[in-house]
């Protein structure tokens, strides 16, 4: 099923409850889409993959990620992904508020190690293989979490913060390494980027336009073009239909709203324009997507 976090680009939407910000979610491609597109949480995200094969982006980098392999994203990173050829992908990704680590406690993890990563201080692996060192050690503790989390035991909330610790006590002692020096300079790039994307989150429901979002970042409409396309791969108008029928497509499976009340809810009032991108990206009508993923759920 649709993830929530398509509704927005950053994802302020809670992660589990107040008392446990932490998730596991379970996500299959290409069950009901085959991109999820670029955005960033100030939450962490460790993926593993069960089955089959992706491409992740991080950072503007694409990773080709196989069964077995678990993917490190850091919070306020930016990244996407999307099927690798037709191939199909089962994987689980844990999603968590640092705050369940460090609860805000100036003791000696929290200054020497966490404070430290939070600020980008150490360098971190984005893909750990299974023919990296440690890997199975780290595994251990993914998949120990993973069962934690979907067992709901008596007293599961501290064997899930336990074993996030010791997760990191892997990570730290095997795969993180600190960077020289203490001051990280912030790269205006990826700044741009979240201001642009950030943007189209909060108003894909009704019109933009190149020259806002360029005057969003300071940049001259001609220089703001190549330089999304530069960075996203795609021009921003592809961008944004493509950010709009994810949308769509998660109002489909999830609600009974009408087809045109669809396009409009997404800021597309022509329905034969929305039906032809629609069709172009899912190789089917809205109509009969929406039609084949009832029939899935029977």
């Amino acid at each position: 099923m649709l993830h929530e976090e398509f509704m927005s680009l950053k994802e302020t939407g809670q992660k589990g409850s107040f008392l446990l910000p932490f998730v596991v979610s379970r996500t299959v491609l290409p069950d009901f889409y085959t991109t999820f597109p670029m955005h960033w949480h100030n939450e962490m995200e460790i993926v593993y993959v069960e089955e089959g094969e992706f491409e992740e982006c991080i950072n503007f980098e694409y990773y080709h990620v196989r069964k077995g392999d678990i993917v490190i994203v850091n919070p306020c990173v930016l990244h996407s992904f999307r099927q690798y050829e037709n191939e199909r992908a089962v994987f689980k990704t844990i999603m968590f508020d640092f705050n369940m680590l460090t609860g805000n406690a100036a003791d000696a993890s929290s200054i020497k190690y966490f404070n430290p990563f939070l600020e980008g201080n150490y360098l971190s692996p984005k893909i750990i293989s299974p023919d990296d060192s440690y890997y199975y050690e780290l595994k251990e503790c993914v998949l120990e979490i993973i069962s934690t989390h979907s067992k709901h035991v008596n007293f599961f909330e501290i064997k899930i913060k336990s074993e996030l610790y010791r997760l990191f006590f892997v990570l730290f002692s095997h795969f993180f390494e600190c960077r020289n020096g203490d001051t990280i300079i912030k790269d205006s790039t990826t700044r741009n980027i979240k201001i642009i994307l950030d943007y189209i989150g909060e108003n894909y429901a009704k019109p933009i336009t190149i020259d806002e979002l360029a005057e969003k970042v300071n940049l001259s409409k001609h220089y703001f073009m190549r330089f999304f396309k530069k960075y996203m791969g795609m021009t921003c108008i592809e961008y944004i239909n493509d950010y709009r029928l994810n949308i769509a497509a998660n109002l489909l499976v999830t609600t009974r709203m009408q087809i045109t009340e669809v396009a409009v809810s997404i800021g597309i009032t022509n329905l034969s324009y929305f039906n032809r991108i629609f069709r172009k990206k899912y190789n089917m009508t809205p109509k009969e997507y929406r039609s084949s993923v009832d029939k899935t759920n029977i």
